[in-house]
């Protein structure tokens, strides 16, 4: 068997805007962490990450070694500490295998082997929680393997966000920014901050500062009070602005009334839009989240009243996809 190391130049690691930068699964920068200490759990997790490469290997193993595993209350532990391998095209590509770990928690790697029918793009979606520390696939000797088919979609999506967005309460990878990333075959990053996303102004700048086709934010339900999400969630928006000037970006509210200052929140984020739209902004746009489940009981769209399941997730990412479509979003950054 051939042993090649996820920094091969034959395969391709996504999700992860530094890491050929600094060799380093990682998503923020020193300076970040050293401006807001409590992001260095999240500065380590790998949410969204995957490996992806083409290979006509009939038997396929991969390793991923974790440390940092732990139990994620309203998380099954295959969602929060697995990984999963899915062979084919990226935007239809198929379930192949989980990556688990036969001793649960002591084990410091997750692995999955796989059969492979011929030449094939395999896509390898990274654990949500712990921390990534190497990544390794095995191939037959005499195999081909290089790098993936390119996406369609020339330039990534970015997400930023609450816990919602960091792939909270679903029970595979494909949350509402995965399934938009599959939807557009598209390679995407991941920002989301399960109670840490606070629309802080570095992370704005440092988020716009990356090139990608679409951002997406939403950190309401980390916003403490309405009051604190008046201070910063037009701030956040301008920061973004003052380094990424033409970038779609697209603002929603929550997807939930909770009772909990969900108008006023709503008016807040609408009110950013129609700021930004008013100064002769052409590349923005607000979606009420309370149209994101579409005509679906929430009640069937969440575990909590707060995270959406499953169900939950595809809703808000069909109707996000629609949306899109329907603005011509990504007509100048799809290939043809």
């Amino acid at each position: 068997m051939q042993q090649i190391n996820c920094k091969d130049k034959r395969v391709r690691i996504e999700g992860l805007y530094r890491f050929y930068e600094t060799g380093q699964f990682r998503r923020y920068t020193n300076e970040i962490i050293q401006k807001y200490p409590r992001l260095a759990a999240f500065d380590k997790r790998s949410t969204g990450a995957r490996m992806r490469f083409r290979t006509d290997s009939e038997k396929i193993r991969v390793e991923i070694t974790v440390s940092n595993r732990f139990v994620d209350m309203g998380m099954s532990f295959f969602q929060a500490n697995a990984g999963y391998i899915f062979t084919g095209d990226y935007a239809s590509s198929k379930y192949a295998a989980i990556m688990i770990a036969p001793d649960t928690y002591d084990s410091e790697t997750v692995s999955a082997e796989i059969t492979n029918g011929g030449m094939n793009d395999v896509t390898v979606f990274f654990p949500r929680n712990p921390t990534v520390e190497d990544v390794n696939v095995f191939i037959e000797d005499g195999a081909f393997i290089g790098p993936p088919t390119p996406h369609k979609t020339a330039l990534p999506l970015v997400f930023y966000g609450s816990s919602i967005t960091e792939q909270g309460h679903t029970s595979t990878p494909f949350a509402y920014a995965s399934l938009l990333s599959r939807f557009f075959d598209a390679d995407y990053y991941n920002f989301g901050a399960s109670g840490n996303a606070c629309g802080e102004p570095e992370i704005a700048v440092y988020l716009g500062g990356i090139p990608n086709s679409v951002f997406f934010y939403d950190y309401d339900h980390n916003a403490p009070t309405a009051a604190y999400l008046q201070n910063t969630h037009e701030a956040f928006f301008k920061a973004f602005r003052s380094v990424d000037a033409k970038t779609p970006v697209i603002m929603t509210s929550r997807p939930l009334d909770d009772g909990c200052e969900t108008a006023e929140r709503k008016e807040i984020v609408k009110n950013t839009y129609g700021n930004a739209v008013a100064a002769g902004d052409k590349h923005v746009y607000y979606i009420d989240g309370l149209t994101l489940f579409g005509s679906v009981d929430p009640a069937l769209c969440t575990s909590d009243r707060t995270h959406p399941n499953d169900l939950g997730h595809y809703l808000i990412a069909d109707t996000l996809a629609e949306y899109i479509k329907k603005n011509n979003i990504l007509s100048t950054f799809i290939s043809r």
